[in-house]
């Protein structure tokens, strides 16, 4: 399980030369979202390539990660999600329950 987390934790950390994932969560045009995928709170269309791009790749390795540890998708990608939001520094976007873009 540690491997686990250990994977989901470089997996967050893509980002792309277009638009920097670090300065598009500082700049609030995306956010960490409970299901381990990035999310669009601004869109542009550099954002919304940005987030295609972070999202295609996070879900190769989430795929990965559930496959080699007998689990779904869903279950590693809620596991990605909670660890993404958790890690989520103050004043940088998460998605609530609710579905609501809020400033953490």
């Amino acid at each position: 399980m540690k491997k686990l987390f250990l994977m989901v934790m470089l997996m967050l950390s893509f980002s792309v030369s277009a638009l920097d994932l670090s300065d598009a969560k500082e700049q609030g045009l995306v956010g960490e979202q409970a299901n381990g995928l990035l999310g669009v709170v601004e869109a542009s269309t550099a954002t919304n390539a940005l987030v295609k791009d972070i999202n295609s790749k996070r879900l190769v390795i989430l795929n990965k990660m559930a496959e080699k540890n007998g689990m779904t998708l869903e279950q590693v990608s809620i596991l990605a999600g909670e660890k993404a939001i958790k890690k989520t520094p103050a004043g940088q976007y998460i998605r609530n329950a609710s579905g609501q873009w809020v400033v953490k």
